[in-house]
């Protein structure tokens, strides 16, 4: 039986977009045997596998459209984002070996890598992405025998009726990650945010012919708006400043793009997505909601997170006994108030997979390299579990239900260190029969004995809804 999923965060056109500049720049080829293709399958080799494990450099691509329908992709949220200058004009500089240097961190190529130096216009980068994904909407392509195409959709409606009983469809949601595509963040090209220009370009965004659902306001850098959380980690920290405006919070043109993006006026409401916000401009964002939307309860979005499992960030305790010190504990994290926060909004959370970010160093060395593929797999998997049990556990004792915000939110193709073993979305089904072993052996322990009767659902249940059913009851509710 196939196993369907919903991904709240994938870049699948970071790659091929970025490849398209070898020849045409922005030109999504129909050829899939083409590198500019979309649906291009270039899935992890052995050596690939080595050296991810090795580097942490992910080179091969994760989330091309032909991984995505092999795994059971069923909706995706695409994210937009605009390679930043900072990331291929770093402390290396911006010749060789800088460009050797960002070319592996980023998998891109060398020419767009130029370009993007060069370029001095975010917002015209942004919308050659979104030009990107409309070159091939509805263009079918067949895969083991079988038809497919992806659809950009503008509400549930669409999904709904839009089956086609003789091609497989996903389904593509449009998110952006960085309020810098609205062309702001170029302080290094001598250019400052012009926010007319800044507020014109989201009046732009929301008026395209497909929806913009969500978007993180801010990402690795300063962007002039929102201050970001620290992010990087290894080679990338090295090469890369985050300084600027580091664990700041929202400046007037934050507040101002923030309303606009907030103003619901022809159902174009676009929600911010709380992901790479520092602590400070989560905090202020929470309070802004309860002044000026006392009365309306706007869903809490975190699209590709993890926890830290501190009760907050003025109380650095942990109370999950069971996963002491698994977590990784920078404040990009979120705190256990963030998670009630989210629940009590009727939000989701999406689950990144990526190494740095859901353990501990102590918890990674724990499960070291290993030539055992069944314990490599066991073990990677058991870190996603202990992401969800976490929040299950913090939400029961609050006499919430448990099991209902957490959702995949992986970021594959995002610079990420995947999961050993899940190295990409065609890997969903094993990930999926893995992880109902881990709900399995939660629930036959001593740990699960604290679970109040409403929380105690079957191990396929809970898998079920991380998979697939929370996203779905989300985006039917709010999309």
């Amino acid at each position: 039986m196939e196993t369907k999923f919903i991904d709240l965060h994938i870049h699948p056109a970071m790659k091929p977009m970025g490849k398209s500049f070898n020849r045409k720049p922005g030109v999504n080829n129909p050829d899939k045997n083409r590198l500019n293709n979309i649906w291009h399958h270039d899935s992890a080799t052995f050596l690939d596998k080595v050296l991810n494990i090795v580097t942490t450099l992910t080179k091969f691509r994760q989330s091309d459209f032909t991984s995505l329908a092999k795994g059971g992709a069923e909706v995706v949220c695409v994210s937009l984002c605009g390679l930043e200058k900072s990331f291929v004009m770093s402390k290396l500089g911006t010749r060789l070996p800088g460009d050797v240097v960002s070319d592996l961190v980023t998998g891109l190529g060398k020419k767009r890598i130029d370009h993007v130096q060069e370029m001095s216009d975010y917002f015209s980068d942004l919308e050659m992405e979104y030009d990107f994904y409309k070159q091939l909407d509805g263009h079918k392509v067949k895969i083991d025998g079988l038809w497919h195409r992806y659809k950009i959709v503008s509400s549930f409606n669409e999904i709904e009726e839009s089956q086609d009983p003789d091609t497989k469809t996903i389904f593509i949601i449009l998110t952006i990650e960085g309020a810098h595509v609205f062309n702001a963040g170029l302080q290094m090209m001598g250019k400052t945010a012009n926010p007319d220009e800044v507020l014109a370009n989201v009046d732009k965004v929301k008026n395209w012919d497909k929806k913009l659902f969500f978007m993180g306001l801010t990402h690795h850098f300063d962007n002039e708006m929102v201050g970001h959380a620290q992010s990087l980690h290894g080679v990338v920290r090295k090469m890369c400043d985050q300084s600027d405006r580091m664990n700041e919070g929202f400046n007037d043109l934050g507040w101002k793009v923030l309303r606009k993006l907030l103003d619901n006026s022809n159902g174009k409401r676009v929600l911010p997505d709380l992901k790479h916000m520092s602590v400070k401009a989560r905090n202020e964002y929470y309070r802004f909601l309860e002044e000026e939307y006392p009365g309306e309860i706007l869903p809490l979005i975190v699209s590709h997170g993890a926890v830290n499992g501190f009760r907050s960030h003025l109380e650095k305790v942990e109370d999950d006994l069971f996963n002491y010190g698994k977590f990784q504990p920078d404040d990009i994290n979120f705190y256990d108030d963030e998670i009630l926060r989210i629940v009590r909004s009727g939000g989701v959370f999406g689950i990144q997979f990526d190494e740095r970010r859901v353990a501990s160093e102590t918890e990674l060395k724990k499960g070291g390299p290993t030539l055992n593929r069944r314990k490599m797999l066991f073990y990677k998997s058991k870190l996603i579990w202990n992401q969800i049990q976490h929040v299950a556990e913090v939400l029961n004792r609050n006499d919430q239900f448990a099991w209902g915000i957490q959702c995949i939110g992986t970021d594959y193709d995002g610079m990420i260190n995947p999961l050993n073993g899940f190295w990409g979305a065609e890997e969903m089904p094993l990930f999926d029969s893995y992880l109902e072993k881990h709900a399995y052996n939660f629930l036959a322990s001593s740990q699960s004995d604290n679970l109040k009767d409403y929380n105690k659902l079957k191990a396929s249940d809970i898998v079920e809804r991380f998979m697939r059913g929370n996203a779905w009851d989300f985006l039917k509710k709010n999309f």
